[in-house]
């Protein structure tokens, strides 16, 4: 029978803990959603028709300051709102923003298992987007 000690549990969790954060970045590869910089996502918010921004941070975080058309839909709630969603893209394109881009990528991960079609993670997130000046509505 095999013996566990202290240190190979700490290993155990250490493992385990990893694969919980890297789950996201492996089905989003093998989904094939792809990232897109801040500055790619402010041409594409201004394109013809422009891409649905969906916000996946907390009501909070959404209401001190978010991108101009960004739609608030916490990521706890995205399963259940992916019809809501999809009826916001009809020509089913759509970025996915958070603080920092990892809420995000779980997001892009929900709306591409969903059927969405162009699914796409704003990398860096509203940290990023503030930083190289863009603005915010609050």
């Amino acid at each position: 029978m095999l013996e566990m000690n202290e240190d190979s549990l700490q290993w155990i969790a250490i493992l385990m803990f990893m694969g919980f954060i890297l789950r996201a970045h492996v089905f989003s590869r093998i989904l094939g959603v792809e990232k897109l910089t801040v500055h790619e996502l402010m041409e594409k918010l201004g394109a013809n028709p422009p891409i649905v921004l969906i916000d996946v941070r907390t009501k909070m975080e959404f209401d001190a300051g978010h991108a101009k058309g960004a739609r608030l839909v916490p990521l706890n709630e995205l399963k259940k709102r992916v019809e809501e969603v999809k009826q916001m893209c009809p020509h089913g394109s759509v970025a996915v923003v958070c603080r920092s881009g990892n809420r995000s990528l779980s997001g892009t991960v929900i709306l591409k298992r969903a059927g969405i079609e162009h699914v796409y993670n704003v990398s860096g997130g509203m940290i990023h987007w503030q930083s190289q000046g863009y603005p915010v509505r609050k």
